[in-house]
């Protein structure tokens, strides 16, 4: 997707619910952008694991059908049967990925399912008000293609009426491009200034740069303007007593204070002395905190749990993206080999390892000598020995 964004004209792209996460995971990054994808919402019940199939004892598979909660599996022995759910990645078991986050269109199957619960879906229609119970719409029709080959709806004077008690608006925000160009600063074709405007000493940030956007990026973009105008990254010195100590963090964790003046500060959780917001956060607990043996607390991400979701990446005060960025412990080669970002470990025969780390693959001995730093060393074996349950 990154590679596709880079290229001229739009990029077909299908994807499951659980990828959605991922791609607004990228667009938060800027890495993509939306723009250049066309984005078709597909379902998807699990992907198949032929591992976990051979595991039951099937052997020589040639092809596998689904028929509702059964899979028929066409051997070179003949035909055998076996669960859905023993022939599904672990991961797809427990995902919680059951809504499509983005798209420009689903697939008829999902609209089924949809209208099966419930939902009536009506198109070119524009609200125009609620009076006594009844939602007042006028018709519309697409209109014609613009520059860029798009029909954007466009009123036919027709009026339709729909029964309903309450009527959610979802409101559209974009940015205001013209006050921009009214005053001489240009924009791209997104009607987007940069954040240094082509005007000297004239800077944008915050929702006018972005669209909607959360507090903490406009802050950021206000600490950027402030190192622009100094010419150096500002720096305040803390006091030492001004920080937490780790007991009063933990302490803190599912203690709620609800909103009211002077409460602010007990409401911070001290991020910075104790984070574990990713393990808190992850909806499939496929990110846990590893208790080693000198006290200290870190975040082991367990691959066969996790579908990729971004929840902990959305979530994380730091820059990061724990589902790739933390230690992992994978349970197949299979997902070793896929997940070439990760740095982590595959539990092998006997007391053996299999790892990953600092761009180097290296099998290690943990009763003899290896290549591991203590503190690596130190941390896989606690997994092993009192982590058991997450092999």
């Amino acid at each position: 997707m990154i590679q596709a964004s880079k290229l001229e004209g739009k990029t077909l792209v299908f994807l499951k619910p659980c990828d959605t996460y991922s791609f607004n995971q990228l667009l938060k990054e800027r890495r993509i952008d939306r723009e250049k994808s066309y984005i078709i919402g597909v379902g998807c019940k699990g992907k198949l694991d032929i591992e976990k199939i051979k595991n039951t004892g099937i052997k020589g598979i040639e092809s596998v059908e689904e028929d509702g909660d059964t899979l028929h599996i066409q051997t070179i022995y003949g035909e055998k049967t076996c669960s859905f759910a023993d022939g599904i990645l672990e991961r797809c078991l427990c995902c919680k990925g059951n809504e499509h986050k983005v798209y420009d269109e689903l697939i008829h199957e999902e609209l089924e399912l949809a209208v099966e619960d419930g939902v009536r879906f009506l198109e070119l229609v524009a609200p125009v008000e609620q009076v006594n119970g009844k939602l007042k719409c006028e018709v519309m029709k697409l209109g014609d293609p613009d520059e860029k080959g798009r029909r954007s709806p466009v009123p036919t004077g027709e009026f339709t009426e729909i029964n309903c008690d309450t009527v959610i608006a979802a409101v559209g925000e974009r940015v205001d491009s013209d006050l921009f160009t009214a005053n001489g600063i240009e924009v791209n074709a997104k009607g987007i200034p940069e954040f240094r405007t082509n005007l000297e000493n004239v800077f944008v940030g915050g929702d006018a740069m972005r669209g909607p956007a959360t507090v903490v990026e406009g802050i950021a973009d206000a600490q950027y303007f402030a190192n622009a105008v100094i010419g150096s990254v500002h720096s305040v010195a803390i006091p030492d007593d001004a920080h937490a100590t780790r007991d009063e963090a933990i302490a803190r964790k599912g203690v709620l204070c609800p909103p009211k003046a002077g409460c602010e500060g007990e409401r911070c959780l001290h991020c910075n002395t104790v984070c574990q917001v990713c393990a808190d956060v992850c909806p499939n607990r496929a990110n846990v905190v590893i208790t080693l043996p000198d006290g200290r607390h870190e975040i082991l991400h367990v691959d066969r749990m996790c579908n990729e979701c971004g929840n902990c990446a959305v979530f994380c005060p730091y820059d990061s993206a724990p589902y790739r960025n933390k230690f992992t412990l994978f349970l197949t080669r299979e997902g070793f080999d896929e997940s070439t970002e990760n740095q982590g470990f595959l539990p092998l025969e006997g007391r053996k390892v299999l790892v990953r780390l600092d761009g180097k693959v290296f099998e290690a001995d943990l009763d003899g000598q290896n290549q591991l730093p203590a503190d690596v060393e130190t941390f896989i074996l606690t997994v092993l020995k009192d982590y058991a349950y997450l092999l």
